[in-house]
């Protein structure tokens, strides 16, 4: 995990760039991006999609679907190739029971080179200060710089 962990950090610094002076404007140019327009197409051909996404708050596209009946929730990083599955509770990766359920979604996303990463690593945290990303008392997880400080999961284990 630790050499995953330090390709994240870099993908984060490279989008960022000074971490004392976080610049945003990756955010729109990648959101407005051909890979995230054509992803999106590929996951709205399979869900009706609700798109929750935020981008004056968060660095993320966030997705919401049924699924039996249950929300299920999709978030694709704009710093890079990241995402996240929610379901259920449950972070869901490739140990989980659930991840043949979503074959086909898990299929687009590595098709389109994004790594799905799973609740150890979203919940890994860098010791650097969150002032400059104007919120307070919230620690640094790859959660909060890959995808928005106000987000958080709990799972139930």
């Amino acid at each position: 995990m630790h050499a995953k962990i330090n390709q994240i950090f870099h993908d984060i610094l490279n989008a960022y760039g000074d971490l004392k002076k976080p610049n945003f404007h990756f955010v729109m140019e990648s959101y407005n991006s051909l890979k995230y327009q054509s992803i999106l197409h590929d996951i709205y051909s399979l869900f009706k999609v609700i798109d929750n996404t935020e981008l004056n708050y968060d660095v993320c596209i966030s997705l919401q679907f049924e699924h039996y009946n249950k929300p299920a929730f999709l978030y694709l990083s704009l710093v890079s190739t990241y995402a996240f599955f929610y379901y259920e509770n449950k972070v869901i990766n490739c140990i989980d029971t659930m991840y043949h359920e979503f074959s086909d979604l898990i299929n687009i996303l590595f098709s389109y080179g994004f790594i799905l990463l799973n609740k150890n690593e979203l919940l890994y945290e860098f010791d650097i200060d969150t002032s400059p990303f104007n919120v307070e008392n919230q620690k640094a997880s790859v959660l909060a710089l890959l995808f928005s400080f106000g987000l958080s999961i709990s799972e139930n284990i």
